[in-house]
């Protein structure tokens, strides 16, 4: 088994014993814990215990000769997979988790073993036709015309959304014009747009804040101010980026007003729907997208709301000509034959000359599956989370609000004080700066308790949550309600651990 080159026999053993190690991680997934540290997964304590594990992992010199496969598995598995948080967990509810879909690791392994070259057309016509046909049909969920859209995959949200940027600065900034480029967002853009922007070659002060609503949504009359403001000095405002469901809350922009001002004053819209695009496929969702459609590109990761095992984003172009734009240069390729002018080459489409057939991690489940199966999972989701957020709004009399409404499929809520109490941190009588200083104090007050109540709930291991800090210095507990092994039944059961947390914190 330690000879590099394997026979077709050798191969189908090293399988089988695979195969054991994988169902047993797999039923771990259901059945394991959500989490294998006892306190917030960025306090002093996992931090310690991070290192501590990693230190007995660590490695100094590269290994002579093989080892058995017993022992390689159960270092992989048993060890290295088990610590810190355990996000391929049913219960995890935290950020917004990745799919792995286990059709998609199927052939996922099939796309290695076969191993075949995709970036030019004319190298594999079949494995790039099929990878063609996913593309076109994500054009036509995200509501682009299939015969003038075309895409690109990418490695992950951060990847796609930076292809976007790219593409955007191609079409409006010549060279010598990008220190006069302005781009638009708010602040609850996904960091990836700023490293997207570096990239791209565009400095960091280009980014402007668009102010939010009361739902942290982009005000479409503000941006429009912005746009307006930057041109009369002399500024090239080129790119807004709205979000189709933001990672702090799951707000989702209003991009039909949003469109509206990019269309009236020429602005590239890309809007990062790596988490919410999916959701296009549900009457429901499709609702809250409204608009959608009307970007010049879309960022859609893949293995987050379509379920797929991590490293596959895509972003999707409104018009083809604008993404070879994005990666076109002038330069002579004497190693490789002509291309099919009028086919799919994604050398032309993409930084990548070596890739896998990414396509084909979609392209194999949806042929297994159908995507109805992906509507109903969704459409269901969207139920259990309507669900969720109605039993918190029953716990008011505990304390409990929801510090944002659900726009797809993530909330956040908090523990705060029971009607009756609250604002006695600082009395009508007292100075702006006495209640000032006790309104600060509450706050903190309040946040080491939500802490303590997300503690709480990770520790009983019904569901894994996370924390986030509001733009009003809130800290809040976020529940994203995604991943497909998740179970209504467990969780609900969180819903308990909730209602017992905040019962254990406050007697």
């Amino acid at each position: 088994m330690d000879e590099l080159r394997i026979s077709p026999e050798g191969f189908q053993e090293l399988l089988e014993k695979m195969t054991v190690a994988m169902t047993d991680a797999i039923r771990f997934m259901d059945t394991g814990p959500t989490r294998f540290i006892d306190s917030l997964e960025d306090g002093p304590e996992a931090v310690e215990a991070a290192r501590r594990l990693a230190s007995k992992l660590q490695e100094e010199d590269v290994p002579e000769t093989g080892r058995d496969m017993a022992d390689i598995l159960d270092l992989v598995c048993n060890v290295a997979a088990r610590s810190g948080k355990n996000d391929s967990a049913a219960g995890f509810c935290a950020y917004v988790p990745t799919g792995g879909l286990l059709q998609s690791a199927a052939a996922e392994l099939l796309c290695s073993c076969l191993n075949r070259a995709t970036a030019r057309f004319l190298s594999n016509p079949g494995l790039v036709q099929l990878e063609s046909n996913v593309i076109r049909w994500m054009g036509k969920i995200v509501g682009y015309d299939p015969g003038r859209s075309f895409g690109s995959f990418a490695s992950g949200g951060s990847m796609a959304n930076f292809i976007g940027v790219l593409a955007s600065r191609r079409r409006y900034l010549s060279e010598e014009q990008i220190l006069e480029g302005v781009v638009l967002a708010t602040s609850q853009t996904h960091t990836c747009i700023v490293k997207g922007l570096v990239m791209a070659g565009i400095p960091q002060s280009a980014m402007r804040l668009v102010p939010c609503d009361a739902k942290l949504r982009m005000d479409a009359t503000a941006l429009e101010a912005s746009i307006v403001k930057e041109r009369k000095a002399g500024r090239k405002p080129f790119l807004v980026v709205a979000s189709a469901g933001t990672t702090n809350t799951g707000a989702v922009d209003d991009l039909r007003a949003v469109s509206v001002v990019c269309q009236r004053h020429d602005v590239w819209l890309h809007v990062d729907a790596v988490y919410g695009a999916a959701f296009n496929l549900t009457e429901r969702g499709r609702d809250a997208l409204d608009g959608l459609e009307e970007a010049d590109s879309i960022a859609i990761d893949l293995h987050k709301s379509f379920f797929l095992p991590q490293a596959t984003g895509l972003t999707m172009v409104k018009e083809r000509a604008h993404l070879k734009r994005a990666f076109s240069v002038e330069t002579d390729l004497p190693f490789l034959p002509g291309m099919c002018e009028d086919e799919d080459n994604f050398l032309e489409l993409s930084m990548q000359l070596t890739r896998p057939c990414y396509g084909l991690r979609l392209w194999f489940p949806l042929q297994l599956c159908g995507l109805s199966k992906w509507r109903q999972a969704l459409d269901e989701r969207l139920d259990w989370t309507a669900e969720f957020a109605h039993e918190l709004r029953q716990m008011e009399s505990l304390g409990v609000r929801l510090a944002t409404e659900p726009s797809l499929s993530i909330l956040t809520f908090c523990y705060d004080s029971p009607p009756g109490q609250a604002g006695k941190s600082a009395s009508l009588d007292d100075s702006a700066d006495t209640a000032s200083s006790a309104s600060k104090e509450h706050i903190q007050h309040m946040c080491k308790l939500n802490e303590n109540l997300l503690l709480f709930i990770n520790q009983r291991d019904n569901i894994y949550l996370s924390g986030t800090t509001l733009p009003d210095g809130r800290f809040v507990i976020r529940v994203c309600i995604l991943y497909i092994r998740l179970t209504k039944e467990r969780l609900m059961r969180g819903l308990v651990d909730i209602r017992d947390g905040v019962q254990e914190l406050t007697t």
